[in-house]
């Protein structure tokens, strides 16, 4: 397809798979570096291979009828950019015309199968003088932490497209960017130079430009790039024995050298974290003025942590590799978290348990003492040993205690494995004591059938604050058992019950069976009490 004002001027094609398409001029125009030469953007066919043979630019004053006769006709092109097999750009050498201005451009171009286009009108030439940065330089390049100052200089200078002469743009504007920190503008001086000086934070691109009526003019862009220096981690302690649990302070210094020195860095985030861990938990903490770190966190177990670098923020002035290791022991520390002790009114206790452990962890088997003392304070006695587990639950049942006693469970621990013993909470287990004195069966002798009769006081004496009981006192009001034991026989028989009086006195009439002992119990106490008995007495029966 030909745009408006084209004119074919060659002998038209005829279709069919052995011609290719003429190549469609997209656009002339001045060169964006040099305005005195004419870029060429060309579209040539859809055929790899169909390269453009000729090209010619004629060049008319803007406005003039395009009868008129060219100023100048231009026909050598070189391509200079290939955007696709199909389409790139030419440009010529500079031009040279006797008088500045703006001039139309007509180009004419031919493909190697000879099909041939005319685009009128294509573009336009800014043939005038260009402003133009020469002489720019950016030092250093690779600044350093020390040395962080980076100067970019230049000269804004306007060329004549004719003459190739220069002068110089005095007092104008032109716009610096030092890589990615610093954005100021300038004034040229009298010779038109202009520079700038600044501390860079960061790394990135130079450039200049110069934005004004005369038009645009700026440089090929210049990498900034900081020149990282090594850096070191040192420990003023890097291992660690603790109790689980406890809190672990890890200090240091980070330092960066510069030439033969090392000096320290201050304001760098580090962490401290778990060595080859794919779960970050990191400990934070930021480098002060002389480049000191502190860490403090809560450890658990033996373990090696690491002390680095977070992945952010990015720090182009310093290696952000170096590390240091702290290893960590821990002392695993145990617990009772159950401890149960019920006593029954015979003084038999049933007894749970449960220790667990902190740290390490543990999957054997272990010993744990149940022990009393009289008083809760010394003596302690072992009085049954249990094999367990850690976080598992133990039992024993009707273990033979005392009427008064503290008891305790302890673990002693492990040494091989640096686990540390414990003890439960000490606790007191007593209840009031029962008997029954005065106890007596009559009348002695008796006769068989004939009633006879069990009497005696039911007394108790409750618990003092921490050892032994008070007086013993009458208790009435409760049921006491008679039992009774044949002559040659081992079993005791419930013959009756009855309730004491007010005093704890009672008396129970009973037929005699046969010889034998007699006794009254206490046996059916509340929780708060023993069992109870009185002296056995035997009777003769005729």
């Amino acid at each position: 397809m030909v745009t408006a004002g084209a004119v074919l001027l060659s002998t038209f094609a005829i279709p069919g798979a052995a011609h290719a398409a003429a190549p469609v001029v997209q656009e002339a125009s001045s060169d964006f570096t040099d305005w005195s030469v004419i870029d060429v953007r060309l579209n040539h066919g859809s055929v790899v291979g169909e390269d453009v043979k000729k090209i010619t630019a004629k060049l008319r004053p803007l406005g003039s009828a395009e009868t008129d006769t060219p100023v100048a006709t231009i026909t050598d092109f070189t391509e200079t950019y290939r955007a696709s097999p199909w389409e790139g750009t030419w440009s010529s050498q500079p031009v040279h015309l006797d008088t500045l201005g703006e001039y139309t451009i007509d180009v004419e171009a031919t493909n190697s199968g000879g099909e041939t286009i005319v685009q009128r009108n294509a573009g336009v030439l800014r043939y005038q003088k260009q402003p133009v940065i020469t002489n720019f330089t950016v030092t250093p390049t690779t600044p350093n932490i020390d040395a962080k100052l980076v100067t970019a200089s230049g000269d804004l200078l306007l060329r004549d497209p004719s003459t190739r002469a220069t002068e110089a743009m005095p007092s104008a504007s032109v716009y610096i960017d030092l890589g990615d920190s610093v954005e100021e503008t300038v004034t040229t001086d009298d010779q038109g130079h202009f520079s700038l000086a600044r501390e860079v934070s960061e790394g990135g691109w130079a450039r200049a430009q110069y934005r004004g009526d005369l038009g645009y003019a700026t440089v090929p862009l210049v990498a900034i790039t900081p020149k990282a220096a090594p850096t070191r981690l040192i420990l003023d302690k890097n291992s660690f024995h603790l109790v689980t649990n406890a809190e672990m302070k890890v200090t240091g210094r980070l330092e960066y050298r510069s030439g033969s020195e090392w000096k320290p860095l201050a304001g760098i985030p580090l962490q401290l974290d778990y060595k080859n861990s794919s779960i970050t938990d990191a400990t934070d903490a930021t480098t002060n003025a002389a480049g000191r770190f502190t860490f403090v966190r809560r450890v658990d177990g033996d373990t090696t942590f690491e002390v680095g670098f977070p992945p952010y923020p990015y720090n182009a002035w310093i290696v952000r590799t170096a590390t240091a290791d702290v290893k960590v022991k821990v002392t695993s520390t145990s617990r009772f978290s159950e401890f149960t002790a019920a006593q029954d009114e015979r003084a038999q206790l049933d007894i749970t348990g449960i220790v667990r452990l902190a740290g390490n962890g543990y999957s054997g088997r272990i010993k744990v003492d149940i022990q009393r003392s009289a008083n809760g304070r010394n003596g302690w006695i072992t009085k049954k040993t249990v094999t367990t587990g850690f976080d598992e639950q133990f039992i024993v049942e009707r273990l033979r205690g005392d009427a008064d006693g503290y008891w305790r469970l302890r673990y002693a621990g492990d040494s091989a494995r640096d686990f540390k013993g414990t003890t439960s909470v000490a606790v007191r287990r007593v209840r009031a004591l029962t008997r029954i004195i005065s106890a007596n069966a009559t009348p002695e002798p008796v006769r068989k059938g004939a009633t006879l009769t069990v009497k005696g006081v039911l007394q108790e004496a409750k618990p003092a604050s921490t050892v032994g009981w008070t007086s013993w006192k009458a208790y009435g009001g409760k049921w006491v058992q008679i039992l009774f034991r044949p002559k040659g026989e081992n079993t005791w028989y419930l013959m009756g019950t009855v309730k004491t009086g007010r005093n704890g006195s009672f008396a129970k009439g009973i037929k005699a069976p046969m010889d034998g002992t007699w006794v009254p119990v206490h046996l059916e106490p509340d929780s708060r009490h023993f069992a109870g008995a009185g002296a056995e007495d035997y009777v003769d029966v005729r």
